[in-house]
């Protein structure tokens, strides 16, 4: 089975009339990079707040929104926003996270009370319920995300007009073949 298939793919390979077939298979070991933070329905998951968007950015209902006040040369800061990605594609849109740079935003940091980095404050339906200094490992950072983001789902965004009316992708038709290429 395997011998046929490697068979037929370097027949279609050298078949000089479909660059296109020849494409595909060549990108195929390739692996594309992943769109990291972003939801295909609904968006960027982990975001830079903007300047006078704090308030807004708190104010967002039927998702968990995580605000880490971080800072370029802090090693804790980066490994949390590594472990606030793979928690926000993995609840697919429920956990959006906010960045604010505490060398770029002093006031604003200054005003929130913010003295050490990573500073992280979580908040549902614009109201904080956690909020912790430092860096929690990953099982205890999940648990603080599953046990806030009770109760809210993605189908509350798409049904609050947050989504692209289509889907991203679509199904082919059974009877689809490639440019070039016909049934026997």
């Amino acid at each position: 089975m395997k011998f046929a298939l490697a068979f037929a793919m370097l027949a279609m390979i050298s078949l000089p009339s479909c660059e296109r077939v020849r494409k595909i298979v060549n990108s195929a070991g390739k692996k594309a990079p992943a769109e990291s933070g972003v939801h295909p329905n609904i968006g960027p998951l982990i975001v830079e707040i903007p300047d006078g968007g704090y308030e807004t950015f708190l104010k967002q209902t039927d998702q968990l929104v995580i605000v880490d006040f971080d800072a370029d040369w802090s090693g804790p800061s980066k490994q949390l926003a590594t472990l606030c990605e793979k928690i926000t594609t993995e609840r697919g849109g429920v956990v959006i996270v906010g960045k604010v740079n505490v060398d770029h935003f002093r006031e604003l940091a200054k005003l929130e009370g913010v003295q050490n980095v990573p500073d992280v404050r979580i908040y549902r339906n614009g109201r904080m319920v956690e909020r912790f200094v430092g860096l929690p490992d990953e099982d205890e950072m999940r648990q603080k995300v599953d046990f806030h983001a009770k109760g809210l789902t993605v189908s509350a965004l798409l049904a609050k007009g947050n989504a692209a009316p289509h889907p991203t992708t679509q199904p082919m038709t059974k009877d689809w073949m490639p440019d070039g290429l016909r049934r026997r």
